[in-house]
């Protein structure tokens, strides 16, 4: 399977799942399935950086990018999941251009930006020649993603896409929702709309529309409009819904 730099820049669709829960367990099971990538939610999850690093250890297929959702636009952070192996950032919250400009900042190396030098389980503990790594990240491994998910990141969307070296306009439906005044009103003409918005400027400024799904129908739906890297729900969504839908066979529910 291809890396995921390489799905995305071919406008294919990249399909992962969030992993909330803290055991490599969980990360092991999941990375035998056929995915592209794997978010490694530290904002709500109760994950830290050293817990990070465990989950993943237990990565099975190199093919599967993991993907940290940072829990803010924040270099230190940023830094140091880039140095214990994570391939790629999501950061929430990004509402303007200059927000957008400072997390490819702390993403990238100097001269291209401030990231510290010190990369650790990035290079395998030294097994990795640093100069390789250096030359070989940020172009062909590198996957930087924000969040849209408020009126002022609508409102500076062409702005933030300016910034061309972002790869993933990802929308997170609950926090968007909440933020134009309709809660999980999915279907609402404004959430809608602003979907519409994200996804005709990706294709102007040639971004990849992401979002999170919570179904299988709303999957395919987004697919169906355009939307590129795909969400589906979470470790814990997927656990519980699934013995819910046993339940409910049995007469339970």
């Amino acid at each position: 399977m291809p890396k995921l730099k390489e799905v995305l820049r071919k406008n294919e669709v990249a399909l992962g799942t969030w992993i909330t829960i803290n055991h490599p367990d969980v990360v092991e099971a999941i990375s035998t399935l056929p995915l592209n990538w794997l978010v490694f939610d530290m904002e709500h999850g109760p994950l830290d950086v050293s817990s990070l690093e465990v989950l993943l250890m237990a990565i099975r297929n190199p093919d599967i990018a993991p993907i940290v959702r940072v829990p803010w636009n924040d270099m230190v952070v940023i830094k140091r999941v880039l140095d214990v192996g994570a391939t790629g950032v999501l950061v929430p919250w990004v509402n303007t251009k200059s927000e957008a400009i400072n997390v490819v900042t702390y993403s990238r190396y100097p001269p291209n930006g401030v990231r510290g030098v010190g990369p650790r389980r990035a290079v395998l503990y030294g097994a990795v020649d640093f100069l390789e790594y250096y030359n070989r990240f940020e172009a062909e491994e590198l996957v930087i993603a924000i969040q849209i998910e408020t009126r002022e990141a609508l409102k500076n969307i062409e702005e933030i896409a300016s910034v061309k070296e972002i790869d993933v306009f990802y929308v997170g439906p609950m926090d968007l929702s909440v933020n134009l005044g309709i809660p999980l009103q999915y279907s609402h003409p404004k959430f809608e709309e602003a979907l519409q918005i994200v996804l005709k400027t990706c294709e102007k400024y040639d971004k990849v529309p992401g979002i999170h799904t919570f179904s299988i129908d709303s999957a395919k739906k987004y697919m169906q409009m355009g939307f590129r890297f795909m969400a589906l729900m979470t470790d814990i969504s997927i656990l519980r819904s699934s013995l819910l839908e046993m339940l409910k066979t049995m007469g339970r529910s």
